[in-house]
């Protein structure tokens, strides 16, 4: 038995003690709430970064059909274009120099303006 000038001060050792195993029980329902609230906002933080991921797949995806495309459309083009260029640049090499002061012939303004048809004909509009 504890003799009784003791009594008093073991009441409040054993109060202490109580309101210390209160704080940290209090303390450690406190950390598993937050712990609770950082797993939370984790798992919302990955869904978004998951959808902006998606989003940019999407996007790449589409630019490189918009690509495929304008490449595909660049060979028909160029199919087509090469063949005549070709031709023109013949007749353009093959053509007898101008004198000087003397102005083009009707085949050599001929040549020019189908260069030209040729190169605008190329363009996508």
């Amino acid at each position: 038995m504890i003799p009784a000038e003791f009594r008093a001060a073991a009441g409040a050792i054993a109060i202490v003690g109580l309101v210390a195993i209160a704080a940290a029980g209090g303390w450690i329902a406190s950390a598993w709430k937050h712990d609770a609230e950082i797993a939370e906002l984790r798992r919302a933080h990955t869904e978004y970064r998951a959808t902006l991921t998606e989003a940019a797949l999407a996007d790449v995806q589409a630019d490189a059909a918009t690509i495929r495309q304008a490449a595909t459309e660049f060979a028909d083009i160029q199919s087509t274009l090469a063949p005549k260029m070709t031709a023109l640049t013949k007749e353009l090499r093959n053509a007898k120099p101008l004198p000087a002061g003397c102005r083009p012939d009707a085949d050599r303004v001929r040549n020019l303006d189908a260069a030209i048809d040729a190169a605008n004909q190329s363009i996508p509009r």
